[in-house]
């Protein structure tokens, strides 16, 4: 996880919450690619306030977070979900016909 350019984290925290080991590797990974200035991107449907509570510790998540904001663009969407408008579509479409 330290090797590549860039690491992607999808959907991080879709469990309400996540094992102290897997926070601890979480927090070890952020760390270690910051001092080796590699890119992470993080996609989330959490907001970055509720991190603490995922990870089951704030200065755990104010560490990540730290190192995660430091250089980055953070990106906040609204709105629903594009899955779900399509399936809608989907189901309209076939009630129509």
């Amino acid at each position: 996880m330290l090797e590549p350019d860039l690491l992607i984290l999808d959907d991080l925290f879709l469990a309400r919450r996540i094992s102290d080991g897997a926070a601890e590797l979480l927090q070890t990974v952020v760390h270690r690619r910051y001092k080796l200035r590699r890119s992470i991107v993080v996609t989330s449907n959490r907001i970055v306030e509720d991190w603490g509570k995922y990870l089951g510790d704030n200065t755990m998540s104010t560490t990540i977070l730290d190192r995660l904001m430091h250089r980055s663009a953070l990106l906040a969407f609204e709105g629903k979900s594009y899955r779900l408008k399509e399936a809608a579509q989907r189901l309209a479409s076939a009630s129509a016909a």
